[in-house]
């Protein structure tokens, strides 16, 4: 059974490591807590370079905005086409940067999350059990394919459940409001 489109950002979104808070999101987007390895974490929790993932040559954080185009286009872009292709080659045949950033991503400054993409709900959250439950394959797919990847691509630390930082699903999709009766836990 094939999710929907938006179900399969949705659900990647509820179940993609949706632990930290927003403030750790903008922490992992603007690179400002880069100083992690480029590991990939399996879903078995072992730890591993995947070459197919190349992380920036200095933290993200310290590159300028022309260094930060070069790597999304030359290394981002191509490796979340691939990973998306495989998912649903009819849905994603033309995977690009509006895809995460949004059609205004150039007016917005290509500036994470993304008011694109669907807002996600805390782990343990009502909202999130709910995805989970609505999109299972599509959240899988987030969580063991592409929060990995971009992880390792951005050079940004694994999530640390005793600090609260780290990147998260969170680095790309904004976060439900507290106050929303889906992020209260279920």
């Amino acid at each position: 059974m094939r999710t929907s489109p938006l179900g399969a950002f949705f659900v990647s979104i509820v179940l993609a490591g949706c632990g930290g808070a927003t403030s750790q999101s903008t922490t992992a987007s603007t690179g400002t807590d880069t100083t992690g390895s480029a590991d990939t974490t399996t879903s078995s929790g072992s730890t591993s370079a995947d070459p197919r993932f190349p992380a920036p040559e200095r933290p993200w954080a310290e590159l300028d905005r022309e260094e930060r185009a070069h790597h999304m286009s030359r290394h981002v872009t191509p490796a979340m086409s691939e990973l998306f292709e495989a998912y649903d080659a009819e849905r994603f045949g033309s995977f690009g940067c509006a895809n995460c950033h949004g059609a205004d991503a150039r007016e917005r400054h290509y500036a994470m999350p993304s008011p694109s993409l669907p807002v996600l709900y805390p782990t343990g959250s009502i909202g999130q059990h709910r995805a989970v439950a609505q999109y299972p394959e599509g959240v899988r797919f987030m969580y063991t394919q592409v929060t990995p990847a971009m992880r390792q691509l951005l050079g940004a630390p694994e999530f640390d459940e005793s600090t609260h930082g780290g990147f998260t699903c969170f680095a790309c999709h904004t976060r439900a409001a507290d106050d929303d009766p889906l992020s209260q836990p279920e």
